[in-house]
């Protein structure tokens, strides 16, 4: 339960998707005992799986917005028909906004809302903080980045993730 569940979820999307250090990954989540922004351990830059940059170091993703949408799963492929909620409760400057969902142990709708963000919301702070949403709530999902820094992808420039040559913590 809580954010190490949602770390596990990351590490499994990309464990499937062949991403690099896949063990790296974590929720861009925040309860009342961590900030989101303390739970990365890279400083970046931060890209998404098909080359387009979020921010250029952890005080860019920090500053409020993000350079483009993150609107791209783990596999490559883009939700293009509408925009999707994130479970975040964490504010533009990846500090925490509460206990979101008991910490995120619980998926009662009774509890308080829940604030997330909004896939599609580049050079805002929509990305991490646009609505509110209840705990039960199943349609919405996850951010995940990586603690580590890829140097080099073999096979990006094709779309072929199978193959990694080298990576640094």
């Amino acid at each position: 339960t809580g954010l190490a569940a949602a770390d596990n979820v990351c590490r499994s999307l990309a464990a499937a998707a062949h991403l690099p250090a896949p063990q790296s990954f974590i929720a861009w989540l925040s309860d009342s005992q961590q900030d989101a922004a303390d739970r990365l351990t890279s400083n970046g830059p931060y890209r998404r799986v098909d080359g387009y940059a979020i921010a250029n170091s952890k005080a860019d993703l920090l500053d409020g917005s993000v350079g483009n949408s993150i609107h791209v799963f783990e596999n490559g492929s883009y939700e293009v028909e509408v925009a999707f909620t994130v479970w975040t409760e964490t504010a533009a400057d990846g500090t925490s906004l509460g206990a979101a969902c008991d910490d995120w142990t619980s998926n009662l709708g009774s509890l308080p809302v829940v604030r997330s963000g909004d896939s599609t919301g580049a050079r805002t702070s929509a990305w991490t903080s646009y609505t509110n949403k209840t705990c039960a709530d199943t349609a919405t999902r996850l951010y995940c980045f990586s603690n580590t820094l890829t140097l080099f992808w073999d096979g990006f420039e094709n779309g072929t993730r199978s193959r990694w040559s080298s990576s640094a913590p």
